[in-house]
């Protein structure tokens, strides 16, 4: 029998990131994100967008994947699928027990979540509305 050895990928961390872990390396939280659609759709999220804790408190976006910045727009061209994307945003505060996405934004269809939990390892996944 022949044993197989199988490399491990290769892996790039983005600069924001690799900067943000080496200031904070417990204090960020990411969520990914699904945002239904029943149509090819052009998407975005604008620099406010914040995580709102129970206690009212914001925390702020860091970093944004697969989807695009504020004015530039990522398209997606699949009908009746789910938009994938993740958010880093800075870590939340202690005292936090629940908090949701808000995107908060001069126009109407702003992306949001429901409540969601906290837990111990500060990744979540959420589904968005706008």
């Amino acid at each position: 029998m022949s044993s197989v050895t199988i490399a491990k990928p290769q892996v790039q961390i983005d600069e924001a990131v690799k900067e943000l872990i080496s200031l904070q390396p417990e204090q960020c939280t990411i969520v990914h994100c699904r945002y239904y659609t029943t149509e090819p759709a052009g998407v975005r999220i604008w620099p406010s967008t914040f995580l709102v804790s129970d206690d009212g408190t914001r925390t702020k976006l860091v970093k944004a994947f697969n989807i695009s910045i504020m004015p530039e727009w990522t398209f997606h061209f699949t009908e009746n699928d789910y938009i994938r994307f993740t958010l880093m945003f800075e870590g939340l505060p202690q005292t936090c027990q629940k908090f949701y996405v808000l995107e908060e934004i001069p126009q109407p269809y702003g992306f949001y979540s429901e409540m969601i939990l906290r837990n111990n390892s500060g990744v979540y996944t959420a589904e968005v509305f706008s």
